[in-house]
């Protein structure tokens, strides 16, 4: 398994446990991994994972993003019916909520649209 692979994983299980630690804030991994610890990890991990991919510029493809999107939404969803709250305001009664999903909507839109116009200038040469 490639080290980026690691990495990424790696970064994903950080960023579950920040999420859990802001929607479980008194539980004891809230109280052994503090949210600044976690945040420096990963701030840690992803200069690590740009330094090791220096130079090597991957744009994630449709399917990643549209995992990642659904899986940070999932997790907030989870995270909120096991009857967490957000200490930091993510909730569905936000309008932040529905504004994310909106701007995540759009963003989605224009990746399949550039996806297409980039097949179709592929075909075309």
């Amino acid at each position: 398994m490639k080290l980026s692979t690691i990495l990424n994983f790696v970064i994903l299980i950080f960023f579950t446990l920040l999420f859990v630690n802001d929607f479980f804030p008194d539980t004891a991994l809230a109280t052994m991994l503090t949210k600044k610890i976690i945040l420096l990890i990963l701030v840690g991990l992803v200069i690590i994972q740009l330094a090791f991919d220096k130079g090597r510029y991957k744009r994630l493809s449709k399917k990643a993003y549209i995992g990642l999107t659904l899986y940070t939404v999932g997790l907030w969803i989870v995270l909120t019916l096991l009857g967490g709250q957000s200490q930091i305001g993510l909730s569905f009664t936000s309008p932040l909520f529905y504004i994310i999903v909106v701007l995540l909507g759009l963003d989605l839109i224009r990746l399949s649209r550039q996806t297409k116009r980039d097949q179709t200038e592929g075909k075309a040469k």
